[in-house]
């Protein structure tokens, strides 16, 4: 099976002189600034998604971990954003692929995949204006293709037909954050340690896609708001660690996909 992503307009008239007739091509760009939700403009490298939906169903978001929430697909992510924006590219699917995706709907959408930067206590930093900070290089796909993290994404364009083409007619920007995938309902707290003056929470079943935030109350219904500590990004083993100082009274705690 074949995914091609082709940039620029020299290799759009190669797609078109050379695709077969039963390929999938769909062109796009978009004229930029593109934005993140915090307002800075999409860095290089990031990626344009798209995004299949199988007719009478509505597309219904895109998880942390990059996957569409089903029946919808995301069929190729390219880290094309060059400048702000997305230059001209074509999304190719052989034959053989295009299979996989009839009667159904073609969307674009700009991710934020953005990765940002921890302290030593692998919390998550913010700069004097409390905006996190990114981490230079950390967009775009891992080794297989696949987005590394999810934090939001943006339409860009619905399109339909088995070719089409289409343009964002202004800047596009990030407004609606990652969905949690399925796999983050095995989050727990495993245990809780008293440790001289401070409290050990140990967290089991985290994602690396996606950060969490401890909270704590001094009861059961009481636990709404953030202990005060910054969120931390989960880890490939699943395990997580939040210290904290040990409280007056009893305590209880709770941790938040953020």
């Amino acid at each position: 099976m074949k995914k091609t992503v082709i940039a620029g307009f020299a290799g759009l008239l190669t797609a078109a002189a050379f695709a077969g007739m039963n390929n999938v091509v769909v062109t796009f760009y978009s004229p930029g600034p593109d934005k993140y939700a915090d307002g800075t403009k999409v860095v290089d490298g990031e990626c344009y998604a798209l995004v299949w939906t199988p007719e009478g169903s509505e597309f219904a978001g895109i998880a942390a971990d990059g996957k569409a929430v089903p029946p919808s697909e995301v069929v190729i992510a390219a880290p094309v954003a060059k400048d702000g924006k997305c230059p001209p590219i074509a999304f190719q699917l052989d034959e053989a692929e295009a299979q996989n995706y009839v009667n159904g709907t073609w969307g674009v959408y700009l991710l934020d995949t953005r990765k940002f930067q921890t302290n030593a206590d692998g919390e998550i930093i913010t700069d004097e204006k409390g905006n996190k900070i990114y981490e230079e290089g950390s967009v775009g796909v891992d080794k297989t293709g696949q987005p590394k993290r999810i934090n939001g994404y943006g339409a860009v364009a619905a399109l339909s037909g088995g070719n089409a083409s289409g343009a964002a007619s202004a800047s596009i920007s990030v407004d609606a954050s990652s969905n949690v995938p399925d796999s983050a309902k095995n989050l727990k707290i495993r245990k809780i340690d008293f440790v001289g003056d401070n409290v050990y929470v140990h967290v089991t079943g985290s994602l690396s896609c996606m950060s969490y935030e401890l909270k704590s109350g001094d009861a059961p219904t009481e636990i709404e708001s953030s202990d005060g500590g910054k969120p931390k990004y989960g880890t490939d083993e699943g395990d997580l660690l939040f210290i904290r100082k040990k409280k007056p009274g009893a305590q209880f705690f709770k941790v938040n996909s953020k």
